[in-house]
């Protein structure tokens, strides 16, 4: 026998006549959803555990519904309607956010419950009593180990942080949306540094169906700019549904191929999402991103200022050792200056001695070689030389003739004897070898 046999037993709601006539019994359709109901409640008298994804969730006044699907090879297998009435929907909502998971589409859940018809609508859904949240989380995990690995096959787990980060930072695109408490926090926590930060931000959605587009042609459009050093994403707390974009592989993708290093500060200090992983560095929260580029900026005017306090104590030491050394050499210099001035002072004084003890010894001397210089002389002069019958021929340019080989037939000569000249012309010649 059926359930729904069982129901309704022998009230007069048996097998159809022949000939296809009705039985004599005819339910309402009020009391025939009530005897679906009470054949549900017998079956599922303690109730199912289901499982699937939420689809067009929405919340109206106390209550909430919608869809839970069974999706196979990328098609819908099965549909069930879900329902959370009051106390129940505020008892799911406490167990999530236990985790930091909220209910969204998208997410995978197991519920419990029990199998309903309304009856003045005529809908069948489940009434969700409770949930376990541990199952949502396993596949959210489950999803992530999957891309985690899936990214390092393809080379991208590891590939913004080859991208060179630059000494200093300081233009800094931002992705983020603005007007949030991140952007107020980082935007506060750059101007009071006093350094001359500029930043150019791209306003996007950080939670929704819009974040990932959003995001990821931010990423793209920063990246490929010239006057960014360093691109920044950060995003304020919330629950790991509301991060659950930053899970996304279209924004791994695109922090891990960025020509530019980029950093994150997203969420809460225990959140670690798939753009963390991939992205140069993460940090615990916006303020604390923020704060990463301040110290990094800070850290090289100190190392440039010590490096210049170096460079000055190492000319103010090369300044002092060359004073001293030009001193030391002043002083031997003096020392030497005196020390010869006074050999020449004595020197000078020997002299005078001399020229005042010796004078006409000194005279003597010197009138005796003036006499040998002069008699050298006029032994040398030509005049007396050739008194003696010497004599001197030259061309008529003046070339005084050493050799028959420099006189030339009928060439004029000119010879010069003791008391005058001799103007001759050559009519032959005779060398000394005949």
């Amino acid at each position: 026998m059926s359930l729904l046999e069982d129901d309704f037993g022998n009230e007069g709601f048996g097998d159809e006549p022949e000939g296809g006539e009705p039985a004599d019994r005819t339910l309402s359709v009020s009391e025939f959803n009530d005897a679906v109901n009470r054949v549900l409640g017998r079956g599922f008298s303690t109730g199912a555990w289901v499982q699937g994804e939420v689809v067009k969730w929405r919340v109206v006044g106390r209550h909430a519904y919608c869809q839970l699907v069974e999706n196979r090879n990328g098609k819908s297998i099965g549909t069930l309607e879900a329902t959370f009435f009051d106390s129940d929907l505020v008892r799911v909502n406490n167990t999530l956010r236990e985790h930091r998971v909220a209910m969204k589409d998208g997410i995978k859940v197991r519920v419990y419950g029990k199998p309903e018809v309304w009856v003045e609508a005529g809908k069948f859904s489940l009434v969700v009593r409770s949930i376990d949240p541990r199952f949502t989380l396993g596949d959210m995990q489950a999803s992530r180990d999957e891309l985690v690995r899936k990214l390092k096959t393809a080379g991208l787990y590891d590939e913004n942080r080859h991208r060179e980060f630059p000494d200093l930072p300081l233009r800094v695109g931002v992705v983020t949306s603005v007007g949030t408490a991140a952007w107020h926090d980082i935007r506060s926590r750059f101007e009071a540094s006093g350094l001359p930060f500029q930043l150019k931000v791209a306003n996007v959605r950080v939670q929704g169906d819009l974040a990932v587009p959003q995001i990821v042609d931010a990423l793209w459009a920063l990246g490929a700019r010239d006057d960014i050093d360093v691109i920044m994403m950060v995003r304020g707390g919330g629950s790991k549904t509301d991060l659950a974009c930053f899970d996304a592989e279209a924004i791994a993708v695109a922090i891990a191929q960025s020509p530019l290093p980029v950093i994150t500060g997203l969420g809460h200090e225990i959140d670690v999402s798939i753009a963390d992983e991939v992205a140069h560095a993460h940090y615990t929260t916006p303020t604390a991103c923020a704060a990463a580029l301040i110290d990094r900026v800070l850290a090289m005017v100190d190392a440039a200022e010590s490096g210049w306090q170096s460079i000055a104590r190492h000319a103010r030491g090369l300044l002092d050792l060359s004073e001293s050394r030009l001193l030391e050499r002043a002083g031997g210099i003096r020392t030497r200056a005196i020390g010869a001035v006074e050999r020449a002072n004595t020197r000078l004084a020997l002299v005078t001695q001399q020229l005042t003890t010796r004078p006409g010894a000194i005279v003597s001397a010197a009138e005796r070689n003036l006499s040998v210089f002069d008699a050298r002389a006029r032994l040398l002069d030509p005049v007396n030389t050739m008194a003696r019958g010497w004599s001197i021929t030259r061309t008529t340019d003046g070339s005084t003739l050493r050799s028959t080989k420099q006189a030339n037939e009928g060439e004029t000569l000119v010879t010069t004897v003791a008391d005058g000249t001799i103007t001759s012309t050559v009519t032959g010649k005779d060398t000394a070898n005949g």
